[in-house]
């Protein structure tokens, strides 16, 4: 308790008992008076009963918010006729032009061969400030896309970066390792020859300071939807479905496999439905793939494959595919695509090709073939065990590769 609010307490109890003391002796009946005034006899009491009074006076609660005013923007950079730009030289770039966000003037720089001799096997992508005297706080990251759906992931928003134009090493940042160029060259995001990089800006303005209301906020937690779903495939409750794979046993729920899925959705919903079937065989299929298949439907997320090494990740994600497109689920079967194109290597990529081709997946097909074209793999991909399993099992393939490498291959 403050000091002072006691002292002013004690004044205001003083003067209280003051003036009963005056009106008692001026009453007729002083006894009466005495007698309702007796309980406050005690000063300390009295003092407390100020000191709560005046502390209740005095409390007074206010807000104020701090706000960070973002703008954002975006820019797409085409790169035609990739092959012709490569071997500009490391360290050379070709810059944008310059485009506006937030009232400042940027560029993006392409770095074909990288920005420095430790990085000449990737791709090099910088951000730079243009604008003059203005230094400016702000994130920013890149992706490739093609000009079908096929994106690449966001380049990591890191901590903010400041641009000062008066320091030429402090107006450009840079993703020096953004993707290494046979990766990229063995990828979808090559279509016709053009590289298309976006570029995602957020400038970060001065904070503002304001004074808010005092009303209480309710924060939200994160949504836990795909949790939950995740939680009740586990735990199996209420299951009504069983699914047998090769002997082993899932069970699941079949409102949850027909709202996912159009294939489960007639075959466990539909008129010709079996309505007393309580399992149902699959054919064709691995347990873990159809393990992997219930994880996505339910939880929208890969199944954790950390404790797998690369061919068996690779394996799964065949089999994956092949489960997505058997049960018409278009984003597994588009992000399983997307997978084995960043993953191709020598041994795998012709039962890739194979894979593709018979579902159809014609970006993956494609990062097939040119892989196939590009001399340093050829040979090895021709020496191959799998490459001769390829001209006996699909010899309509070889037509393909054939004109793969009149379409893909530098000359």
């Amino acid at each position: 308790m403050a000091a002072n609010t006691r002292s002013e307490a004690q004044a205001l109890s003083t003067q209280f008992l003051s003036k009963v003391k005056e009106a008692v002796s001026q009453s007729n009946e002083e006894g009466q008076c005495i007698g309702q005034f007796l309980f406050w006899s005690d000063t300390d009491s009295i003092i407390q009963v100020f000191v709560d009074r005046c502390s209740l006076a005095e409390t007074s609660t206010t807000m104020s918010t701090c706000t960070a005013p973002r703008v954002r923007g975006q820019h797409t950079f085409t790169i035609k006729d990739y092959t012709f730009n490569k071997g500009l030289g490391v360290g050379r770039f070709i810059r944008s032009k310059t485009f506006s966000v937030g009232g400042f003037e940027w560029s993006i720089r392409y770095y074909p061969d990288g920005i420095n001799k430790k990085n000449e096997q990737y791709i090099t992508l910088s951000l730079e400030l243009l604008s003059k005297d203005a230094q400016v706080r702000a994130l920013y990251a890149f992706r490739l896309k093609t000009t079908t759906v096929l994106v690449s992931q966001w380049s990591s928003m890191e901590e903010p970066k400041i641009f000062v134009p008066e320091n030429t090493r402090r107006c450009v940042s840079s993703k020096e390792r953004f993707v290494e160029r046979r990766y990229l060259e063995a990828s979808p995001f090559l279509e016709s020859d053009h590289l298309v990089i976006e570029c995602s800006i957020i400038i970060l303005k001065d904070p503002l300071v304001s004074e808010t209301e005092n009303t209480s906020e309710i924060v939200l937690p994160p949504s836990e939807l795909s949790k939950d779903f995740g939680k009740l495939l586990e735990s199996k409750k209420g299951a009504d479905i069983t699914f047998s794979v090769k002997g082993e046993y899932f069970l699941a729920h079949r409102i949850v496999l027909a709202a996912r899925s159009p294939v489960f959705k007639a075959e466990l919903c539909g008129p010709w439905r079996e309505k007393d079937a309580l399992c149902i065989t699959v054919e064709d299929m691995e347990p873990t793939a159809f393990k992997a298949l219930l994880q996505y439907i339910y939880t929208d997320n890969f199944l954790p494959m950390e404790d797998y090494d690369d061919n068996d990740k690779k394996e799964i994600v065949h089999h994956l595919l092949r489960a997505a497109d058997r049960y018409s689920i278009e984003r597994l079967k588009l992000a399983c695509e997307s997978f084995l194109c960043m993953n191709l290597d020598v041994e795998t990529v012709t039962a890739t090709l194979a894979l593709a081709d018979h579902h159809g997946c014609n970006n993956l097909k494609d990062a097939c073939l040119k892989y196939i074209a590009s001399p340093d793999k050829m040979k090895k991909v021709m020496a191959s065990e799998q490459y001769d399993g390829l001209k006996r099992k699909f010899p309509n393939l070889l037509v393909d590769i054939l004109e793969g490498v009149c379409k893909f291959r530098k000359i």
